[in-house]
C-alpha cells in the first residue's frame, strides 16, 4: 500500500512521516462511500528508516507499507471460522444424525472458530507494519 506523506521529524536512524489522509487528497467528489470514520491526525504518523540520511524535514515522499501480515490476518479471520462452521456441522451430524442439531453444531463451530481466529491474529499482529520510503514525491 503506497501513500504520499511529508517528513515532520528526523533522527539519525529514522524519520517520522505524516501520511496524507486519503479523504483530503482525493478531492472529496463523493464518488465513493467512506466506510471508516474520520481519524485524528496522529493516526497518520508512521516511522520509517533513514539509513542513507538523504531526506530532510519537509520533504514529500512516497511511503510503502508491507501488507503481508495484514493479508495473512484477513485470511485467518475469515478462513478459520468458515472451515470450523463445516467441521461443526459434520461432527454434529455424524454424532446425532439430525439436521437440526447439525445446524446448531455449525453455529457453535462458527463461534468457536471466530474466537480462535481472533486470538491467533492478535498474537501475530501485535506490532505496526513496516514502512519504507520508496521515492521522493513530485510537488
Amino acid at each position: 500500500m503506497r501513500r504520499r506523506g511529508v517528513i515532520i521529524e528526523k533522527t539519525d536512524r529514522e524519520v517520522l512521516i505524516e501520511i496524507q489522509d486519503p479523504a483530503r487528497t482525493c478531492g472529496n467528489c463523493k464518488g465513493c462511500i467512506r466506510l471508516t470514520p474520520e481519524r485524528p491526525p496522529e493516526d497518520y504518523i508512521v516511522r520509517a528508516p533513514n539509513t542513507r540520511n538523504q531526506y530532510e524535514v519537509g520533504d514529500e515522499v512516497i511511503v510503502d507499507g508491507q501488507m503481508g501480515s495484514m493479508i495473512k490476518a484477513v485470511g485467518v479471520l475469515y478462513g478459520v471460522p468458515f472451515i470450523s462452521l463445516f467441521i461443526g456441522y459434520l461432527v454434529t451430524r455424524l454424532i446425532t444424525g439430525s439436521d437440526s442439531m447439525a445446524g446448531l453444531g455449525a453455529v457453535a463451530g462458527l463461534l468457536l472458530g471466530a474466537v480462535a481466529a481472533r486470538t491467533a491474529v492478535r498474537r501475530f499482529m501485535n506490532g505496526e507494519p513496516d514502512f519504507r520510503i520508496v521515492a521522493r514525491a513530485c510537488s
